[in-house]
Formats: structure tokens, C-alpha cells, sequence
């Protein structure tokens, strides 16, 4: 009798000493950080001394949903709800894996799907696939996806744990651990990549003023959810770009391949709690310079902007908002995290949503700042 599907997966899983060798192996290998900036500015406080300030607030989650409720954007309210559902163990992890999952995870029916994961694949995989396999069908396109996701997510569990114990580098995780979660997020969300911007610096026209004694703001963030967006309107954001004084460019840098590619979520990353503040700082400087340059664009202004802030394998949403006077940036959510299986598809699930608000309402957001 053949194998089910699920006991193939199984049977398959790497081990967590067998990935703890691999990732170990790696630990001599050069991996080259970027230069930090040495600004006084460490403390989420300072931000208050911004000619428009920057606030960090903890807040409940109701009180979250009440502000982007005021936005009156159907949008971001959809997007909260349906984040708000996977953070509250709600359909986040693929139903077709059930039989092989739920007791290793001692996972209740809730947290599976209601529905079959839809599969995305390349014209390429396909026709590779096609070759390769002496059977290849919807179903076995369905049963590949389902294998690869979790075998890559059982690395990263496992790389997550090696990382901790050994102490690992900044640069070091967002290469084999932040990074790769990215992408195999964003692999199955159409017009949407996951992009390290480590060396991405703001331009000096659109650093945020403060008032009175002048610091060095040149912070730097790790990633974003980068729109790419199709012929058309890449042909129209650049004419309209280029049409305008100043910095060439959509964001508030001018790396060139950030020019014509809206940029929209951004991820800051540390590996000790020590530096979470810090990376309040970067973020929040980072959104404050966003909201100013875009704010120059005739359209109407985003209703927020979602920033994910990053501790070793735990992640935290949080949600900006431009109140006019001031930002206000509100969280946190735990959306999961690399440290258990469970976790990463929770977390996976939430930065697909993401991934969507960006490849939808951001989208259409730049199409208006364009005049499509």
C-alpha cells in the first residue's frame, strides 16, 4: 500500500539536529553589515523632538481597530480584521495537513483553514516540474507547494533555534532567517516582493526637520514589501516622477532600485530587546520621511502604513498614521514568529495579508498619485 501524502511529509521532515549542523557549518562564512548610524538618537522619545513628531503608543487592540476605523477606509479596516482573525488563532494553518500537523501541534480545528491553499507557480516550475515528475497534475502541483513551504518552514524553525543559542549577527539573520520568510511569503502574492534595503539611505531633502539643535538622522531600516508594479503603470510612475523638481524618485531614496518601486511596509530587524527602542527610532524616522515626501504627491494620503518590528524569531505589527499635526505610530500585535512551526504559519499567513493590501489598496493609492 502506498504512502499517504501527509506520512510521506512526515517521514521526510529534516531534524532539528540535522539543520542545527547545517546551520553551524555556516557560522564561518563572511557576511558583510552595514554601517550603523552613530546618532545620539536612540530613545523612541526623541522623535517627539521632530518638527512633526513621531509617538509611539501602546495601546489595546480595540483601541487599534478604533483608529483605523476613523480612517473610513473600508481597506485598512478589512485588513485589520482579517489580521485580527489570524492573530486570534483563527484559519492560518493549510487544512490539506491536517492528518500530519494537528497532533504534533496540539492545534484545534479553528487554527486550520476553512478552504484548500490556492497554488502559485511559475510557468517555468511548472514545465520544469513536468519533466522531472512521471506524474504531474493539479494535485501534484497542490501536494508540491504544501511539501516545499513546509520543509522551508521546518529549516527556518530549526536555523531560528541555532541562531538564538549561537548568538548570531544581525546581518546573519536577516540573510538565512528574516529574508527567506519574506520571501516564501510573498512567493504566492502577485505584484509584491520582499526586498532587503540594509544600504538604502534617506535623501537628504526628505531627512525630518526638528526643532532647535539639528541630530544626525540618517537611519537606515532592513526591509520593505515593494510593489512591482506591471508595464503600464511602471511607464506611469516614471513619467510622473521624472515630470516633477527635485529627487527622482516615489520613496524618500534615491537607491536606484528603489526609484520607480513604491515601497510599502516597512521591517526593521534586531537580534537583543536591549535595541527594540532603537529600532523605534529607525523605523519611526523612516515612516516621518515617507509621509513627507508622498505627502507632496496631489492624491489623497494613505489612511496608514503598516511597520513590522523584529526581535530575533518574534515579530510585532504596529500601524502608522499621518494625524496632521503629528504621526502616531500604535501596537503592538504578535503575529507569530520562527520559532515553532505554528508560529511561522501564522506569521506567514498575516505578511500575506499584507502582501495583498500592498498589491491592492497601496496600489491603487499610487495609481491616484500618478492620475491613472
Amino acid at each position: 500500500m502506498s504512502m499517504s501524502f501527509t506520512a510521506k511529509l512526515s517521514a521526510s521532515r529534516p531534524t532539528l539536529a540535522s539543520r542545527s549542523r547545517t546551520g553551524s557549518a555556516r557560522t564561518g562564512s563572511s557576511i558583510t553589515s552595514r554601517t550603523r548610524s552613530t546618532s545620539p538618537v536612540k530613545n523612541p522619545d526623541d522623535l517627539l523632538k521632530l518638527a512633526k513628531p513621531v509617538r509611539w503608543i501602546e495601546t489595546a487592540p480595540g483601541a487599534i481597530k478604533k483608529q483605523i476605523q476613523a480612517t473610513n477606509n473600508a481597506g485598512a479596516l478589512n485588513l485589520w480584521n482579517s489580521i485580527w482573525n489570524v492573530v486570534g488563532d483563527l484559519g492560518y494553518i493549510p487544512r490539506e495537513l491536517k492528518d500530519l500537523l494537528q497532533e504534533e501541534l496540539q492545534a484545534f480545528d479553528t487554527k486550520f483553514t476553512t478552504e484548500d491553499r490556492v497554488v502559485s507557480m511559475t510557468a517555468q516550475q511548472q514545465e520544469d516540474a513536468a519533466q522531472i515528475l512521471t506524474c504531474f497534475n493539479d494535485e501534484t502541483k497542490h501536494q508540491m507547494s504544501l511539501y516545499n513551504e513546509l520543509t522551508t518552514i521546518r529549516n527556518i524553525v530549526a536555523d531560528s533555534a541555532d541562531f538564538i543559542k549561537w548568538n548570531r549577527s544581525e546581518a546573519a539573520w536577516n540573510d538565512h532567517i528574516q529574508g527567506p520568510t519574506l520571501r516564501l511569503a510573498m512567493s504566492t502574492v502577485a505584484d509584491v516582493c520582499a526586498e532587503n534595503i540594509t544600504t538604502a539611505s534617506i535623501d537628504k531633502d526628505f531627512v525630518p526637520a526638528w526643532r532647535g539643535e539639528e541630530n544626525d538622522v540618517g537611519k537606515m531600516i532592513d526591509h520593505t514589501l515593494l510593489l512591482r508594479p506591471d508595464t503600464q503603470l511602471g511607464t506611469d510612475i516614471k513619467t510622473f516622477i521624472d515630470a516633477r523638481e527635485g529627487p527622482k524618485t516615489f520613496n524618500q531614496t534615491t537607491s536606484e532600485h528603489l526609484r520607480y518601486r513604491p515601497t510599502g511596509v516597512f521591517i526593521e530587524t534586531k537580534t537583543d530587546m536591549k535595541r527594540h527602542s532603537e529600532g523605534k527610532v529607525q523605523l519611526g524616522i523612516w515612516l516621518a520621511s515617507w509621509f513627507e515626501r508622498t505627502a507632496q504627491f496631489a492624491a489623497t494620503k494613505m489612511p496608514l502604513m503598516p511597520v513590522l518590528l523584529v526581535v530575533c524569531a518574534r515579530w510585532e505589527l504596529h500601524f502608522a498614521f499621518d494625524n496632521g499635526t503629528h504621526y502616531d505610530v500604535v501596537g503592538p500585535v504578535d503575529v507569530g514568529g520562527t520559532g515553532t512551526v505554528e508560529d511561522m504559519y501564522r506569521l506567514l499567513t498575516v505578511l500575506r495579508l499584507l502582501g495583498n493590501w500592498v498589491g491592492g489598496e497601496f496600489q491603487e493609492w499610487v495609481r491616484q498619485c500618478v492620475g491613472i
